[in-house]
């Protein structure tokens, strides 16, 4: 039987799907999928879920990738598209950074099932990704809603035994207006007791769920961490969803076995739910480490099971041990990174280049709570401060930052690094809003050559200054693939 990765299980399923608008926005561990189905890339995750929906309710079936704080962002489309219902097959494929490796936080995307109320699949090897992705599609169409499909890098990565490929066929089906015959209180309920019940069936049924049985002891296992509880002598199941949970079949399960190891990554989710039973360990026992696991971990963990686990004191590793990767050499915004840092007014920066100077040496960036964050931030300091924003930040989302400054009359200074790519994720291409910035706020362009000292002068001579205005500081990016 061949031998698949998970990039190629998505890219099949795909293929045999029939999905005629796939969207995304940048990031780890995401990036590889989408260029690899020829995304087309969005401002920021709201727009690429808006964008997917509008496809789907037209009569195309539509997929949008996205990285784990990306589904923060496109969370109110998405809660509201629960009740709303859609057309054609919608679903999204959500990348968690374990680790992290590339992101501010480590969430677990299997948290937005509860939160909108929607199916979340948790594939465990190629193969089941291959099947959550077509299975996700046909019970989208049947229960008119999206579906949600987590992966992780080392999913994404891995190989294994395919499954004889199959294509789908296509529902061409629209958005049925009936539903605005129904309040929206109605509405919430009729997910519930409609859709959600056929998802619980669907759960239950669903040949995705794995179990081997070996013995009284049990492991209880979502996503990737279920192939690596294989071959170790317990009782294993393997849950295909992770919203609704098979709760019948887990029960099931739990009854005959006399301890239970969850083993699932990187939260306590489904131990959370099971944590009632004195027979349950994992995380929450200290059995198991937060975050991503190792097939040693759960081996250390079975062999500690019949004992109470001793809450130890917890390290935090150090981002020097773990190795900082700072600004790229031959950074052209390294002079102003400089100047930052020799200026007494605190700093709001971003998710991209800025933050790579928040540490030594520059040190020159004080907070970053996002992409596209740093405007609104710098905007409620207490005194007049530098908002230091990449160009593709600015248009996910910082200028709605902008726009509310404005209309506030606060007061910061805006610092706009101007590369014309998403230089963080890969080098994509970003929109120019450099003239709509002149038409909102004061805006002075800043020559690519100007030197420490002169950047200095120039950044306090912009915050004596009333109001808000903007400075613009262009330069080549070495990852930028038009170069060379």
């Amino acid at each position: 039987m061949q031998e698949i990765s998970g990039l190629d299980a998505v890219k099949y399923s795909a293929e045999d799907c029939n999905i005629g608008t796939i969207t995304w926005v940048p990031g780890y561990p995401i990036t590889e999928i989408a260029e690899s189905l020829g995304a087309k890339i969005a401002v920021n995750e709201k727009v690429a879920l808006e964008v997917a929906l509008g496809a789907s309710v037209t009569g195309t079936r539509s997929m949008v990738i996205v990285k784990q704080v990306g589904m923060n962002v496109l969370a109110d489309p998405l809660v509201i598209s629960a009740t709303h219902t859609i057309g054609s097959g919608l679903v999204i494929l959500a990348g968690d950074d374990l680790g992290p490796r590339a992101s501010q936080a480590e969430m677990d995307s299997r948290a937005f099932g509860p939160l909108s109320q929607l199916p979340v699949l948790d594939p465990r090897d190629p193969a089941a990704l291959y099947s959550s992705i077509q299975e996700a599609y046909q019970l989208s169409e049947r229960l008119m809603i999206p579906c949600i499909v987590r992966v992780t890098k080392r999913l994404i990565s891995s190989t294994g035994k395919a499954h004889p490929r199959k294509p789908l066929h296509q529902i061409v089906q629209e958005f049925d207006r009936s539903v605005w015959s129904l309040t929206s209180r109605a509405r919430h309920i009729r997910l519930y007791y409609d859709a959600m019940v056929q998802a619980e069936e669907a759960s239950e049924s669903t040949p995705l769920n794995k179990i081997q049985i070996s013995g009284n002891i049990g492991i209880v296992a979502s996503g990737y961490p279920a192939r690596q509880a294989e071959g170790l002598g317990v009782s294993v199941l393997s849950v295909g969803y992770a919203n609704p949970l098979p709760w019948k079949l887990i029960r099931r399960f739990v009854e005959g076995c006399r301890l239970i190891l969850v083993a699932e990554e990187p939260h306590p989710l489904i131990e959370s739910q099971l944590r009632m039973s004195p027979k349950v360990k994992g995380k929450l026992t200290d059995h198991l480490p937060f975050g991503p696991l190792e097939r040693s971990d759960i081996i250390r963990a079975l062999e500690s099971l019949e004992k109470s686990s001793d809450t130890k004191l917890q390290t935090y590793e150090t981002a020097a041990e773990r190795g900082w990767a700072g600004i790229c050499e031959k950074c052209p915004f390294a002079a102003l990174f400089g100047a930052l840092s020799k200026l007494d007014v605190p700093v709001a920066g971003d998710a991209g280049c800025a933050i790579r100077a928040a540490r030594s040496p520059f040190e020159s960036v004080d907070v970053v709570y996002g992409l596209g964050s740093s405007v609104g931030v710098a905007s409620g300091f207490g005194k007049k401060g530098i908002a230091v924003i990449g160009d593709f930040a600015f248009a996910h989302s910082g200028l709605l930052g902008l726009i509310n400054a404005i209309w506030q009359k606060k007061e910061v200074l805006v610092v706009l690094l101007k590369n014309g790519i998403a230089a963080t994720t890969g080098g994509q291409e970003t929109p120019d809003l450099t003239k709509l910035l002149e038409s909102l706020v004061p805006t002075c362009q800043v020559e690519p050559d100007v030197g420490d000292e002169e950047i200095q002068i120039l950044l306090r001579g912009e915050l004596i200054k009333t109001g808000i205005s903007a400075l613009v500081f262009s330069g080549k990016c070495v990852k930028d693939k038009r170069l060379g």
